[in-house]
């Protein structure tokens, strides 16, 4: 192997850590941008969070963008001019909504250093030499704060108290001085913590109480075990164990106890456990005191028995192993079961196979009865709960904060886009920073600290002009999106055109991945509803006129005439597909096919009812 030295030239481009976070940020939606920010508050001590009306707050205001779109007109553009003037920044020169690949240039130099801003939103003139910690600084510093200083100067420098009226006011909930009081969340139960409630008012011994406890707990969140039962089981059988040995150390200690007489118990040795345990076992314990507290091993009979009662508590159901054996336990609980209650007892357990393909002939058949007597049992059936365990209690609301607000103005010719951001806390530069600059100049601190706020300083300044940066580029991206898709804000969802990311892309000058990140997990508040971001975002396929039509107009109109078919004989996709092209939609079979499955709509044979 000859050894030997290469040079190759390449261009690489990289992002900086500034530039990574803008990304993420742009991505993030209302509710995790929040969480986001108020993250930041706690960890950066020279972010301060202010207040929206008003004050000397550096945060950026209100501010919406009324689009004139005419008839066939795309959406406008949004300047670099426009965005600055609307976000009204003086101290630092906003970025061009950019895209993915135009990040680089466009923060090209732009490292807001805490030399580049004073406190005030004004550029400074002084330099920091980092170097060596000599000359004077943008603090003002010149020398090390000596080591015989008093060290709580600094903390008294910060949390003195706020003489200009920016802290907190009067009457504010972080005042020590009111009583307030939070708002208090409501514990809500689980359908686990309701059948464990139930399981100990069941005449059960404790080893089985032990066991209902192993079953609940091993249930997944539908209210199905899942688990083998015989596993289960065995875990129940070692805690068991485990509670018998605690019970026999503390018996033989006891014992020590009363032979010597003593305060102190003789030390137990593991050949007096191995005693007791072999006693335990062969019914021949050497002590009676605590004989009759230790627990004994369950069989998997007595785990079925107990698997059967836990099936028979509130919801009912739960705890079964199959859809069948669930709903057969919902009947069972029932008091009294009139004629089609027991028909439909009759179809779980001896036609379940066939109930569940839908062959009503082959089980009038089997079961001697007519269809119109079958279709009542059913009907029991699908008034049953196939998921016991969801809707027992009260779940996790999923809350969707609109990202965007969207509104026609008062002659109905002019859409404003609006960013949601009433929730996003104001952020601005600490006051107790402010006064620390101030004091700089008679004060000494030594290198680490001039470090420690210079770079706090820097992410907080960072931070607010990467939270406006974002806001700017989402107002470009959802603008053109609303001229594009203009006929939906007028007309609704019938008015839905085929879009795709590129037109966006190419309608505002930004990358692709740009707009990705715009539209990902975002949500707009309309007149017709919120709908995310992507819903506006379809491809398309041509009628017989020739017009393109978005797919999402193509499903509706494939479950519209489902929904309109005869259940007694469901049409096939074949049928469908020919009925598509009676109203003008050109579409094949196994289109129609691939649309039904994605909007999870079976076939003909299961859509067939009685």
């Amino acid at each position: 192997m000859k050894l030997g030295l290469q040079l190759n030239v390449g261009l690489q481009q990289t992002l900086t850590p500034q530039q990574i976070q803008y990304l993420k940020l742009l991505q993030l939606p209302a509710l995790q941008m929040e969480q986001h920010i108020r993250q930041e508050i706690e960890q950066n001590p020279m972010l301060e969070e202010g207040a929206h009306d008003g004050g000397d707050a550096q945060s950026p205001e209100e501010y919406t963008f009324e689009t004139d779109f005419t008839e066939g007109a795309s959406a406008p553009s949004v300047a670099a001019e426009t965005v600055a003037a609307a976000l009204k920044t003086e101290s630092a020169p906003v970025v061009e909504a950019v895209g993915y690949e135009d990040v680089p240039e466009a923060l090209e130099g732009k490292t807001f250093r805490a030399g580049e801003f004073d406190g005030n939103g004004g550029v400074a003139t002084q330099s920091y030499d980092g170097g060596n910690g000599e000359g004077t600084d943008e603090y003002g510093y010149e020398n090390d704060i000596p080591d015989d200083s008093d060290a709580f100067e600094f903390h008294k420098l910060l949390w003195q108290d706020d003489s200009s009226g920016r802290g907190n006011t009067e009457g504010s909930p972080n005042d020590d001085d009111n009583d307030y009081e939070p708002f208090q969340m409501k514990d809500v139960k689980t359908f686990e913590d309701e059948l464990l409630e139930q399981l100990h008012f069941i005449d059960l011994s404790e080893e089985e109480i032990l066991l209902g406890e192993q079953i609940i707990g091993s249930l997944d969140d539908d209210g199905y075990l899942r688990r083998n039962l015989r596993d289960v089981l065995e875990e129940a059988n070692i805690q068991v164990d485990e509670i018998n040995h605690e019970r026999m150390v503390a018996s033989l200690a006891l014992q020590g106890k009363s032979a010597t007489g003593k305060k102190s118990a003789k030390k137990i040795s593991a050949k007096d456990v191995a005693e007791a345990h072999s006693g335990y076992g062969s019914g021949t314990i050497g002590y009676n005191d605590n004989q009759s507290s230790l627990l004994k091993r369950l069989n998997i009979n007595q785990a079925e028995s107990v698997l059967k009662k836990i099936q028979e508590l509130d919801p009912t159901g739960c705890g079964a192993r199959t859809v069948q054996e669930c709903l057969i336990a919902q009947l069972r609980a029932l008091p009294k079961l009139n004629a089609a209650q027991k028909l439909a007892m009759e179809v779980l357990l001896h036609a379940y196979e066939s109930f569940t393909m839908k062959h009503y002939q082959h089980i009038a058949k089997q079961l001697e009865v007519t269809e119109d007597y079958l279709r009542e049992a059913v009907d029991v059936i699908r008034r049953l709960n196939p998921k016991p365990g969801y809707g027992s209690s009260v779940q996790a609301i999923t809350t969707i904060i609109p990202d965007f607000i969207a509104e026609f103005d008062e002659d109905k010719s002019d859409i404003i886009i609006m960013v949601n951001d009433s929730s996003l806390p104001a952020l601005r530069v600490s006051t107790a920073y402010e006064k620390l600059k101030k004091e700089a100049r008679y004060r000494k601190f030594n290198k680490e600290t001039r470090e420690f706020l210079r770079k706090k300083y820097e992410d907080a300044k960072f931070l607010m002009n990467a939270i406006r940066q974002r806001k700017a580029t989402m107002l470009k991206v959802m603008t053109a999106i609303a001229g594009l898709q203009r006929q939906f804000f007028s007309d609704g969802p019938d008015g839905l055109r085929p879009l795709i990311y590129k037109d966006v892309a190419e309608e505002t000058g930004m990358d692709i991945s740009t707009v990705c990140r715009v539209v990902n997990s975002k949500y707009i508040q309309t007149e017709f509803g919120i709908f995310e971001l992507r819903f506006f975002f379809s491809e398309s396929l041509l009628n017989d006129e020739g017009d393109e039509v978005s797919t999402r107009i193509i499903k509706d109109r494939i479950k519209e005439i489902i929904g309109k078919e005869n259940k007694d004989k469901p049409w096939s996709d074949d049928k469908l597909s020919k009925e598509m092209k009676k109203i003008g939609f050109n579409v094949a079979r196994r289109t129609v096919a691939k649309y039904r499955e994605q909007m999870k709509i079976p076939v003909a044979r299961m859509r067939r009812e009685l």
